[in-house]
């Protein structure tokens, strides 16, 4: 899921908080990764079909936390599946799929504990527990999002339109998607650590090379969600290779990442068209601008962007939320 070690790349630009910090103000949440671990608590229990909803006291309990501390959250789901992420989607599947199916025989020889670990790799967030918490947040008076698509898109809206002052995830390359703050790895009493998009240029990994633009160049083509990265190439690679490059045009910086990095590596067309649009995934993936009350881009369409041909980043829907 998301950038492979990217929160140990930039750790230099996160710092502990207590979501306090955040009192008066309004913070979305990524709120399939609390559905995620609450889950895991009734794994069993989901996999055998048996009534639980310990997913939702789980969730709701860092709900109330928040709003204990004057913090007003807005709770945000994933909506449809995107084009864009259909094999990453496929191959998740089957192996929850796999995992289910050694689990229930596991559970049938008796073994109770490895079972227990297949129930747990099996876990899958089906829309009617996220409506489920849902109804629960809505008789404390919270507000919930249904993106259209990707919950990330639509974190990172909220933060870069100010709706939301931070973004409470476990998924680092929210940042990739320009989001400005991000907190990771928050407890039940409300700390964690917070990375402030100003801050990356604290990062002497990143050297001199941080932009908002290059930064989700490194992403993609470290390896993200909508293309795999080429042999080879990781964060490190990927950063060396910005740091080096003069070119602004990145798609000629690609054909001769060999030369930059003095590896024997080639780069297919077919990946050349993949970054195009994985760029174009993060940059243009459709969210709901709560404002507006209508689906719009993460960000506005430049002139030479037809959006009938980004159809892999989205096609237009009615949210409801």
């Amino acid at each position: 899921m998301g950038i492979q070690g990217l929160l140990q790349f930039i750790k230099d630009a996160s710092e502990p908080i207590s979501v306090k910090k955040y009192r008066g103000q309004t913070v979305a949440v990524d709120t399939y990764c609390w559905l995620h671990k609450g889950a895991f608590s009734c794994a069993e229990k989901l996999a055998k079909g048996e009534p639980t909803d310990q997913y939702v006291s789980y969730c709701m309990k860092f709900v109330d936390m928040l709003l204990s501390f004057g913090v007003k959250p807005i709770l945000v789901f994933d909506g449809r599946n995107l084009p864009s992420k259909k094999d990453v989607e496929k191959s998740r599947r089957e192996r929850r799929q796999a995992n289910l199916l050694k689990g229930k025989q596991l559970l049938r020889e008796g073994k109770l504990s490895e079972a227990r670990e297949c129930f747990t790799r099996s876990v899958n967030i089906t829309p009617s527990m996220a409506h489920d918490v849902i109804k629960a947040a809505r008789t404390r008076g919270v507000d919930c999002v249904v993106a259209p698509y990707e919950a990330d898109a639509q974190l990172a809206f909220l933060n870069k339109a100010d709706i939301a002052q931070a973004v409470i995830t476990e998924d680092s390359d929210l940042l990739a998607f320009g989001c400005k703050k991000v907190i990771l790895k928050m407890d039940k009493q409300g700390n964690g650590l917070e990375i402030d998009q100003c801050h990356l240029g604290r990062c002497k990994s990143l050297g001199n090379i941080f932009t908002e633009e290059k930064f989700r160049y490194m992403c993609i083509l470290s390896g993200c969600d909508y293309l795999p990265s080429l042999y080879g190439i990781g964060l490190g690679k990927a950063c060396k290779l910005l740091r080096m490059a003069n070119n602004p045009d990145i798609l000629k910086v690609i054909k001769k990442m060999g030369q930059y990095l003095k590896m024997d590596i080639s780069v297919p067309n077919e990946y050349i068209e993949g970054f195009t649009k994985a760029d174009n995934t993060f940059l243009y993936q459709l969210v709901f601008d709560p404002l507006k009350r209508k689906v719009v881009p993460l960000n506005p369409y430049p002139d030479h962007i037809d959006p009938a041909s980004l159809s892999y980043a989205g096609t237009y829907l009615l949210c409801r939320t």
